[in-house]
């Protein structure tokens, strides 16, 4: 299964666009995620475009594995995710993988038509909004496109991952 999906940095312009979308949105939830990236001993993950975390929120913790990003504009992406639990970070740890950083943020989560709209205030870095679909064809990303046009959205292909070790530079 593929993930596709876009992100933007919202803003004042951008604010009421958004809004007016998640006006006719279905709200799903409201959650804390913390994020925790980690290196790989066998290959460098900034060269090869993966990246390794575990998702901690409410009382879940999700290991997921995400493959190099498939186009030039989106974030989409092969990933993979499997419920952990226990000491799952000292296994990591014990493999030779390093803790690289936490991102934490609060996420509101609507469902507009069959698109998942997440709207991210992520510590150290602002609001987000992430636009996103599972789907097996990639071709699918012309949706979330069109509807980053309508929206008058500039993608950001970074992470927040790689925006935050940016900022820290």
């Amino acid at each position: 299964m593929l993930e596709l999906e876009m992100k933007a940095k919202i803003d004042k312009y951008t604010r009421g666009r958004i809004d007016q979308i998640l006006r006719k949105a279905e709200f799903l939830e409201e959650k804390v995620e913390e994020d925790t990236y980690f290196s790989s001993p066998i290959r460098d993950f900034k060269e090869t475009d993966e990246a390794l975390r575990i998702r901690y929120s409410g009382e879940n913790a999700i290991l997921t594995y995400k493959g190099p990003k498939l186009d030039k504009l989106s974030k989409s992406r092969e990933e993979f995710e499997a419920f952990v639990s226990g000491d799952i970070e000292e296994i990591l740890q014990k493999l030779g993988y390093k803790k690289i950083l936490n991102v934490r943020k609060k996420r509101k989560v609507y469902l507009y038509k069959d698109y998942t709209v997440s709207i991210d205030d992520v510590e150290d870095l602002g609001e987000y909004i992430e636009i996103e679909l599972k789907s097996e064809n990639l071709q699918d990303i012309k949706r979330i496109e069109n509807l980053f046009e309508i929206l008058f959205l500039e993608s950001e292909r970074r992470s927040y991952l790689e925006l935050l070790l940016l900022k820290k530079k």
